[in-house]
């Protein structure tokens, strides 16, 4: 038996463009079905004639999102589903009267999905060490801003970063603690880091093809579909993206050590080099090449360990929890 996939499903958001005459620009108020904590299940709202609806799937079973909706969860997917249906159907009929039809709620076509990890961080990592490292992995990323009470925004790239891949997927890799926290859930557990991706019309193209309503996406199948693309993705980037950044970091810090003046290599490095050491386990990987390089005994492991007790701050365990998100996707 495989181990359990700890992936799973979060928001989900479908459109429907009303066609029918008198409907074409209509715009109906917004309407949340919410939990019992207050957290959002659906919001459906209509402007200029384009209906769209929001489903939260961990909010129909659960306080809170903290934990996705998972494939174990999928046995109750047909109470959530009808729940949903049922919302759209009341909101409908109540705002379109008579211009009802029970064809919209077949014709509402998924547009996005959101699937996540969310892990806590293994021994010294923290939030912020992983946020980092995938920063790091690609060109082009937006950090998370804070707005201050005068106003101002601030850069805060240590809780959270967002990239994309144009009509396929965004990523999204942010502090999970601090956001709950600061949506006032002050129970939430530490050290939480989430990863997310949220797949687009390309990529939902090949995943579901022509079978995208409402019906067709809230199935145990759908669901299923979704984890494992979420498992095929997150692959995809470690190999193009994070596998390829580390490489480049171990071989820069190793040519920096070259270059050194004798006999302070490493002193000179670790001030030339820090941004590229991004897990101590980098370093002792350029430390170990470099020692090849000299004919020299490896001493790459008493290094680390001896900079590492002198606190210089550089992330630790960061690797071993890429790892641990790695193996958790079953």
């Amino acid at each position: 038996m495989g181990k359990k996939k700890l992936q799973g499903a979060d928001g989900m958001n479908f459109q429907l463009q009303l066609t029918i005459k008198g409907l074409e620009s209509i715009n109906l108020p917004e309407e949340n079905l919410t939990n019992e904590s207050g957290n959002d299940i659906m919001k459906i709202s209509c402007w200029g004639g384009k209906l769209s609806a929001y489903v939260n799937l961990p909010n129909a079973i659960r306080p809170n999102n903290v934990q996705p909706f998972q494939l174990s969860d999928c046995i109750k997917i047909e109470l959530v589903r009808n729940q949903v249906i049922e919302h759209m159907r009341s909101y409908l009929q109540k705002h379109l009267k008579d211009k009802y039809s029970d064809e919209f709620l077949s014709m509402m076509s998924v547009t996005k999905m959101e699937c996540n990890l969310t892990i806590k961080c293994v021994g010294n990592c923290k939030p912020k060490d992983v946020i980092r490292l995938f920063e790091r992995s690609f060109a082009k990323v937006t950090v998370y801003k804070e707005t201050d009470p005068n106003g101002k925004t601030h850069r805060k790239p240590e809780r959270g970063i967002t990239t994309t891949k144009p009509h396929e997927w965004v990523l999204k890799v942010y502090d999970k603690t601090f956001q709950q926290r600061q949506a006032g859930n002050l129970k939430v557990e530490s050290n939480l880091i989430r990863v997310e991706l949220v797949f687009l019309d390309r990529m939902l193209d090949r995943m579901y093809s022509s079978k995208k309503s409402l019906e067709d996406i809230l199935t145990r199948k759908a669901i299923k579909a979704l984890i494992d693309q979420y498992q095929e993705t997150f692959d995809e980037i470690c190999k193009k993206n994070i596998t390829p950044m580390l490489n480049a970091c171990v071989q820069e810090i190793f040519e920096c050590l070259t270059c050194s003046t004798p006999r302070k290599e490493v002193s000179e490095t670790l001030i030339k080099c820090k941004e590229l050491i991004v897990d101590t386990e980098v370093l002792r990987k350029a430390l170990k090449k470099w020692y090849v390089f000299k004919k020299q005994p490896d001493s790459s492991k008493r290094i680390v360990s001896f900079y590492r007790e002198k606190n210089m701050g550089f992330p630790e365990d960061v690797l071993r929890t890429l790892k641990l998100m790695h193996n958790s996707l079953g």
